[in-house]
C-alpha cells in the first residue's frame, strides 16, 4: 500500500496526494518505434511483431495450440488476431479445449517472448533513450506537470505548498524501458535541494497557459515503480493470461491461467487501490484480460469519488473511450445506469498521436 508519511520524514509536510499508475504496452511500443535501431529496428513489443518473430525463426508450429489458433485467425483476417491473451480467454471458453496443454502452449510463449525482448530491447536502445530522458528532463517534466495535459482536477485543485506526491506505477510490461525512462537521476532530482527547508520537488499547474503564470507549489516526491507481471531476464516470471470474474481458486482447472490469481492481485495491491487519491491510465487496450484492475478502479470511483486520467493513442472520442473502459469492466456488466454516469463524470481523457504529452511524452514541453 502506499505508504503514510509524515513530520518526521518530511518536516514540512501538509497533505499527501496518492497517484497510482497502470502502464501498458502502448509505452513500450512508443519507445522503440522512436530508440529502436538495431537489427530489429521497426518492430515493438505488439503482438503481431511477436507473432512474425516466432515465424520467421520458427519457433512454434501448430501442435501448439495457441500458435494454431492464431494463424487461423490471421488467415481468416480476424479482428485482434494476434492478442494471444485474448486467444487465451477464447480456447478457454471452448470447452473441448484441454487445459493442462494450454498451459503448457502458454510456458512455451514465455521462453519465446524473453527471447524476442533480448533481442528487441538492447543495449543501444536503452542508451539512446537514456540520453534524451536526461537531455529533456522528461521524468521530472511528467512528475511535476502532467495536469497540465487536461487542466485543474478535483483531486489535486487544493495542493499547496509542503505537499507530498507520491506516484506508484504498476507496469504491466516485462522490459526494464519505463524504470529507465522514470528514473530521476542526479541531473533531475536532488533530495534535499534547498539550504533551509526539505522540500526536493515542485509541483506546477497552468503551465500550458500562455497568459497565464504557472502556478508553482514547493512540495515534496517519492515514486516507484512496481513489475507486476514478471521481467523479461526471469522467463518463468513473465506473465500472461486472462481475467475470470468468479472461480474456485482450490479446484478451478483454469486458474493457473488467470493473472489476477497467479500474481496473487488481492494480497499484493489491492492496497494501493483502496488508497489512491488519483488514477492514472497510459498505453493500456483496457480489454477485458486485464479487468480486474478497471472493475477496482471503477468501484474506487464509485465509493470515494477518486478520479481517473486516461491517456489514449490515437483519435477516438472521449466518450467511446470511456465506454470502453465500462465495457471491460465485467464485474460491473449489470451496473445501473446512473452508477456508470457517475463513473464517467469522473474519468478524464487525454488523446494523443505524437507522444507530446506532458505525461510519459518524448518531447520536451517546458
Amino acid at each position: 500500500m502506499f505508504k503514510k508519511y509524515d513530520k518526521k520524514t518530511f518536516t514540512k509536510l501538509e497533505k499527501q496526494h496518492n497517484i497510482f499508475v497502470l502502464v501498458g504496452n502502448g509505452f513500450d511500443i512508443s519507445i522503440l518505434r522512436k530508440y529502436n535501431h538495431g537489427k530489429m529496428k521497426g518492430k515493438t513489443t505488439s503482438y503481431s511483431d511477436f507473432y512474425d518473430y516466432i515465424t520467421y525463426f520458427n519457433l512454434s508450429d501448430d501442435s501448439n495450440i495457441l500458435y494454431k489458433k492464431m494463424i487461423e485467425d490471421k488467415a481468416n483476417n480476424k479482428e485482434n488476431w494476434s492478442d494471444f491473451e485474448n486467444t487465451i480467454s477464447e480456447l478457454l471458453d471452448d470447452k473441448e479445449t484441454n487445459i493442462e496443454e494450454l498451459e503448457k502452449c502458454v510456458d512455451e510463449f514465455q521462453n519465446h517472448f524473453t527471447r524476442f525482448l533480448n533481442d528487441l530491447v538492447d543495449t543501444n536502445t536503452l542508451l539512446a533513450l537514456n540520453k534524451d530522458v536526461i537531455k529533456n528532463e522528461l521524468s521530472k517534466q511528467s512528475l511535476q506537470n502532467f495536469s497540465n495535459d487536461l487542466g485543474k482536477l478535483d483531486s489535486i485543485k487544493d495542493a499547496r505548498h509542503y505537499d507530498l506526491f507520491y506516484y506508484v506505477f504498476a507496469n504491466l510490461n516485462y522490459t526494464s524501458l519505463l524504470d529507465n525512462y522514470m528514473y530521476m537521476d542526479k541531473s533531475q532530482f536532488d533530495p534535499h535541494r534547498h539550504k533551509t527547508v526539505d522540500t526536493n520537488f515542485s509541483f506546477i499547474i497552468n503551465q500550458k497557459h500562455k497568459n497565464t503564470s504557472p502556478t508553482i507549489w514547493s512540495s515534496y516526491l517519492i515514486y516507484e515503480v512496481l513489475h507486476l507481471h514478471g521481467f523479461q531476464d526471469v522467463p518463468r516470471s513473465i506473465l500472461f493470461g486472462v481475467d475470470i470474474p468468479d472461480y474456485d481458486a482450490g479446484t478451478a482447472p483454469q486458474k493457473r491461467l488467470i493473472k489476477s490469481y497467479l500474481s496473487q492481485y488481492e494480497a499484493k495491491y489491492k492496497s494501493y487501490i483502496d488508497t489512491a487519491d488519483l488514477f492514472i491510465i497510459y498505453g493500456m487496450s483496457l480489454g477485458k484480460t486485464d479487468a480486474w484492475w478497471l472493475d477496482k478502479i471503477y468501484d474506487a470511483i464509485l465509493s470515494r469519488g477518486v478520479e481517473l486520467i486516461i491517456y489514449k493513442y490515437g483519435n477516438e472520442k472521449e466518450d467511446d473511450v470511456k465506454q470502453m473502459f465500462i465495457n471491460s469492466c465485467i464485474r460491473h456488466s449489470n451496473s445501473k445506469k446512473s452508477d456508470i454516469d457517475k463513473v464517467k463524470e469522473k474519468i478524464f481523457v487525454v488523446t494523443f498521436n505524437d507522444n507530446n504529452t506532458y505525461f510519459l511524452g518524448l518531447e520536451k514541453k517546458v
